[in-house]
C-alpha cells in the first residue's frame, strides 16, 4: 500500500532536525524538546543581533511566525497529518498512485531547490566578508560580540558564527515554506484524483459490456455500489474542503505576516543592491537572497492557483462520467453534486486575499512601488 505521507515525510524530517517542529514519524524525545526550545532561544537572539540589518531583521520575525504557527498548533497540524493518512484520501488503484508519486516527487524536488539555495546563500553570505577583509576593506558585522572582532582569527570565527546560525534559521524557514505549499499541492492532487474517480464513474460497467438502464433500475447490487461511489466521492470532496479551510486557519496569521513582510522585505533588498557593483560578492549574494524571498511567496500563489482551477473542472469531470448511461435517479443525484462543487475551493489569506498569481503580481508591484518612493534622490 502506498504510503500517502511520503509527500510531506521529508519536510517534517528536515524541521525535526532542525528543531521547528516534533517529530512526528517517531516517538517524540524528552532531549528534542529541550533542543526545540534551545532553537527558539538562538532565533530571538537572531533578531536582535540583526537590527542593523532590517531585511534581514524582517525575514526573522517572519520565521518566528511560522515557527509559532506549527508549534502553537501543533496538535491541529497532527489531525491535518491524519486526515492525510486517513482512507478517504488513501489511492484506490494504480492511477491514484501514479498522482500522489508524481506529487511527492515533484514536493521533493521543490524542497530540494530550496536547500541547495540556502546553501549558495551561506557560502556567499561567508564568503562576502572574509573575501572583503581579505582585499584590505573595512567590514562591519551585524552582530554584537563580547570581543574584539577586527583581528584574526576572531573576525573569522564571528563570520562563520552569523554565517551558521543564520543559515540554519534560513533552512528551517524554507522547509517550513516547502511544508505549507505541500500541504496545497496535496489538495490539488486530491481533487485531481476525485476528478479522476468521477469520469472514471461507470467503467467497470462499461467493460461487462452492461444494459445500464437494466443495471441502475432493477439491479439492486449494482446500484447499491454506484450509489456507494458517489457518496464517497462526496465525502471525499467536503473532506478536500476541510482540509484546505484547516490548513488556512492554522497558518492564517503566518500567511497575513508573509505576504506584508515580503513586499517590504523585496523592496528593501532592492534598495540595497542597486547601490552595489555588479560583479561583487555580496550583490551575488543579494540577488540570489532576493530570488529565494520572491520564489518563497510564489509558491503560495501558485499552488493555490492550482487549487482553485482543479476546483473549477471538478464540474466538467462530472460531465464527462458517462451520465447518460445512467437512469434518472443518478442523473438527478449528479445534478445535485454539480450545485455543490459550484462553490470553488479557493485559499485566502486573512479570509479576503487570495492566494493565486494575480495576487503574486500585486505583491510585486507593492514592492516595487516602496522602492521608487525610497529610491527618490
Amino acid at each position: 500500500m502506498y504510503d500517502t505521507f511520503q509527500a510531506f515525510r521529508p519536510h517534517f524530517n528536515t524541521l525535526a532536525r532542525v528543531g521547528y517542529f516534533k517529530i512526528v514519524s517517531g516517538k517524540e524525545k524528552k532531549f528534542h524538546i529541550y533542543y526545540r526550545l534551545f532553537v527558539w532561544i538562538c532565533a530571538i537572539n537572531c533578531t536582535k543581533q540583526l537590527v542593523g540589518t532590517l531585511f534581514l531583521l524582517l525575514t526573522t520575525l517572519n520565521t518566528l511566525v511560522k515557527q509559532l504557527s506549527f508549534n502553537v498548533r501543533s496538535q491541529r497540524v497532527e489531525n491535518v497529518i491524519d486526515v492525510i493518512n486517513s482512507a478517504l484520501f488513501k489511492p484506490r488503484n494504480a492511477c491514484h498512485e501514479n498522482m500522489m508519486q508524481a506529487n511527492a516527487l515533484s514536493m521533493s524536488r521543490l524542497l530540494m531547490f530550496y536547500h541547495t539555495a540556502v546553501f549558495i546563500c551561506t557560502l556567499l553570505f561567508i564568503g562576502y566578508p572574509l573575501i572583503d577583509s581579505a582585499l584590505g576593506n573595512e567590514v562591519y558585522l551585524t552582530g554584537y560580540f563580547p570581543f574584539d572582532t577586527s583581528h584574526s582569527p576572531t573576525f573569522e570565527i564571528a563570520v562563520i558564527y552569523l554565517g551558521v546560525l543564520i543559515s540554519l534559521q534560513a533552512y528551517g524557514h524554507v522547509t517550513m515554506d516547502c511544508t505549507i505549499a505541500a500541504f496545497y499541492a496535496y489538495a490539488k492532487t486530491q481533487l485531481q484524483i476525485l476528478r479522476y474517480n468521477f469520469e472514471h464513474l461507470v467503467d467497470e460497467y462499461q467493460a461487462k459490456e452492461a444494459n445500464f438502464k437494466y443495471f441502475v433500475d432493477d439491479d439492486t447490487e449494482l446500484r447499491q455500489i454506484l450509489s456507494k461511489k458517489i457518496v464517497s466521492c462526496m465525502k471525499h470532496y467536503e473532506q478536500i474542503v476541510w482540509y484546505v479551510e484547516e490548513i488556512e486557519s492554522i497558518f492564517n496569521e503566518a500567511m497575513i505576516v508573509q505576504f506584508f513582510i515580503v513586499a517590504w522585505v523585496i523592496c528593501m533588498t532592492l534598495y540595497k543592491i542597486v547601490e552595489l557593483p555588479l560583479l561583487s560578492v555580496e550583490f551575488i549574494s543579494m540577488a540570489v537572497y532576493l530570488g529565494c524571498m520572491m520564489s518563497q511567496l510564489f509558491i503560495y500563489c501558485y499552488y493555490g492557483t492550482h487549487v482553485k482551477s482543479e476546483s473549477e473542472l471538478v464540474n466538467d469531470s462530472v460531465y464527462q462520467s458517462e451520465w447518460l448511461s445512467l437512469s434518472p435517479s443518478f442523473r438527478r443525484r449528479l445534478l445535485v453534486l454539480m450545485e455543490r462543487f459550484k462553490r470553488t475551493i479557493e485559499p485566502r489569506t486573512a479570509r479576503v486575499i487570495p492566494l493565486s498569481v494575480d495576487t503574486y503580481i500585486s505583491v510585486l508591484r507593492s514592492s516595487y512601488a516602496l522602492f521608487t518612493i525610497l529610491n527618490r534622490k
